[in-house]
């Protein structure tokens, strides 16, 4: 291996900071909170509500609006934003601008039965569609306000009603996004404060409000007026609904939320409702962040929203398309951690669907077609997460993911503690061969012919005599059979003290924040087969106001590396150090520690991943 000291990795992105559009988008993401329990245990009506969610695991979300005529530009310039939908906000557009835009939206190539079937067809179960976005403007036939698709514009049909049908006819359930706290059009609601000066600005926190009279007044007054009249309506006049996704509930008190989902129960008993109706505990499921590609399960139920590209509302300059093998991989691993995840698709002003997005999910759902058996109603392994993939387990099956195949052809299934009865390739193909590797673990005989096509995942099924019980600490070896490095990120860590944080778990930014105060650490629980010796690399970003030194410890003898921390450019600049040796002298479990040993400036620094490379593989 060397001295990789300063090295430059392969996971470095450009950008030492979020531009302030990207940073501000955030702001509105509604990021998990600290309370993260759910409904109790043993509550009838919400598992009587959840049931049919925990089998679907794969949804559609639907953004369409009249800021898909714009689609990301305004007066011949681009919005410097990522979601096009949010152009009304970011341009500063005036209500009267933005109402003028809005009736030139006349949608006529939409059909809702050829969305619903191509979303069937992407193996997706269930579909979330916006009835209103933050700009206010209805995508249904709101009594409560002129300002919608049916009577503003030239297209004058209910799109919300065509798809409501569209999904019972195709068997898909059917789910409505409704931006309760936000309304850019309404004179009291929060966010546009260009046209209505005394508002409650976007980026406001409900601290900042909640004791001024006036603001407090007139948001209340839209609520009662606007908001819980419209969810009614939505509940009331179009069937059976799934689920209500609200956004932006953590902008609300908590009073305000329990009255959404209060109203929401009481029309509709067995319709779900996510966590930003308010933020955690409210809800029947959690959210993540939008967009968060690295994920952790902070409750039983919890559910993952990605786009295709980067922005939700069509947007014509975005083709920043994430791979089809990416997708897959991240409902493999959003699945075995027990979520859900929701798939975005922006549709066009004409109403239609991006040929790349379409493509994309179509390829996705020839996947799921073959191997959507791991998928459904599949949820977390109690085994240990393997060096090359994800497992799913369903009754007795466990599912494993090969997302890397080994060089020797021998797979390690680790932590797997019942008897096997057979393996199989689940898209068809004869049982594999297997043995016992201790008490613990499993190694599957791989075919010659068992590839890793297009990067797209290969599921093996393990069908287990007995109820599935595994080790869920992490395997690491050393010798044959052991992968070319360890990637331990620090989402996978725990974390212990006051400051030090997860950040948003979104592209480039899976690391961990605000190591502020020297008591605070991280750290791995891991498992060896045998005596293993491992080179340590830390992967770290540290701009100029952080620094000071580290400490790795392991629980082993001896076993404690400290180094100073170097400055990388900026604190999202990574860049992987070498740390030094760690030695396991025997099979066993141990835990690997990581402290600040010193802080010099604002921040330690923000790790990322414990890198460990086997001694064998090593070219020291």
């Amino acid at each position: 291996m060397g001295n990789r000291k300063g090295h430059q990795t392969d996971i470095n992105l450009p950008g030492r900071e979020y531009p302030s559009a990207v940073r501000e988008e955030n702001l509105l993401d509604d990021p998990l909170q600290a309370v993260n329990d759910g409904p109790e245990a043993g509550d009838e009506a919400h598992e009587r509500r959840i049931a049919w969610w925990r089998e679907a695991r794969l949804g559609l979300f639907i953004h369409w609006g009249p800021y898909a005529l714009p689609a990301g530009e305004w007066n011949g310039e681009e919005v410097k934003a990522s979601y096009s939908e949010h152009i009304m906000l970011r341009a500063r557009i005036p209500v009267q601008a933005y109402e003028e835009m809005a009736e030139r939206f006349n949608p006529t190539a939409f059909d809702a039965g050829r969305w619903v079937r191509t979303a069937k067809r992407a193996g997706l179960k269930y579909i979330i569609f916006t009835a209103k976005h933050h700009d206010g403007f209805a995508m249904y036939d709101s009594r409560i306000s002129d300002y919608s698709i049916v009577r503003h514009t030239p297209f004058g049909r209910d799109p919300l009603k065509e798809l409501a049908e569209a999904c019972r006819e195709e068997g898909l359930v059917f789910g409505i996004y409704y931006s309760h706290a936000m309304d850019w059009h309404d004179p009291d609601s929060q966010g546009n404060t260009w046209d209505y000066p005394g508002n409650i600005g976007a980026y406001d926190e409900v601290e900042s409000w909640i004791h001024d009279e006036d603001k407090r007044s007139r948001f209340d007054q839209y609520l009662h007026r606007k908001s819980l009249p419209q969810v009614r309506e939505l509940l009331t006049e179009y069937g059976k609904v799934g689920l209500m996704w609200f956004d932006c509930g953590g902008k609300l008190t908590r009073e305000q939320g329990e009255a959404f989902l209060t109203t929401v129960h009481a029309l509709q008993q067995d319709c779900l409702v996510n966590s930003r109706v308010w933020k955690s505990p409210l809800g029947d499921y959690a959210n993540t962040s939008d967009n968060q590609l690295e994920t952790r399960a902070v409750r039983r139920d919890w559910e993952n929203i990605i786009t295709l590209n980067d922005s939700w509302g069509y947007k014509k300059s975005d083709a920043n398309w994430k791979r089809p093998d990416a997708i897959i991989r991240q409902i493999i691993d959003v699945v075995s951690k027990n979520g859900n995840l929701v798939i975005n698709v922006g549709p066009t002003a004409t109403g239609e669907w991006d040929p790349v997005s379409e493509s994309i999910l179509l390829e996705v759902g020839e996947w799921l077609q073959a191997n959507g058996e791991s998928i459904y109603g599949a949820g977390a392994s109690p085994t240990a997460k393997p060096s090359w993939g994800r497992c799913t387990l369903k009754g007795r099956t466990l599912y494993l993911h090969i997302y890397d195949r080994p060089a020797d052809g021998q797979l390690v299934v680790p932590g797997l503690l019942s008897r096997v009865e057979r393996i199989y390739p689940l898209a068809g193909g004869e049982d594999l061969a297997f043995r016992r590797q201790g008490a613990q673990d499993i190694v599957v005989f791989l075919d010659d012919g068992l590839q890793i096509p297009d990067g797209k995942p290969v599921v093996l099924a393990v069908l287990c005599a007995e109820a599935v019980q595994g080790n869920p600490v992490r395997l690491l070896m050393d010798g044959p059979g052991s992968p070319p490095m360890y990637e331990l990120g620090v989402f996978e860590s725990e974390i212990s003290g006051s400051a030090l944080r997860y950040d948003t778990g979104k592209k480039n930014r899976d690391n961990l924040l605000d190591w502020s105060d020297p008591a605070d650490f991280a750290f791995w629980n891991i498992r060896t087969s045998g005596p293993c010796t491992f080179t340590a690399s830390l992967v770290y970003g540290c701009g100029a106001d952080g620094g000071g030194s580290y400490r790795l410890e392991a629980s082993a003898p001896g076993q404690t590396l400290r180094q100073k921390v170097e400055p990388t450019g900026g604190p999202y600049e990574f860049r992987e150090f070498e740390a030094g040796i760690l030695h396991f002298p025997d099979a066993g479990e141990y835990r690997i520690e990581l402290h600040a040993e010193r802080i010099e400036g604002a921040y330690l620094m923000q790790p990322r991943q414990l890198r460990l490379t086997p001694a064998a593989k090593s070219f020291i």
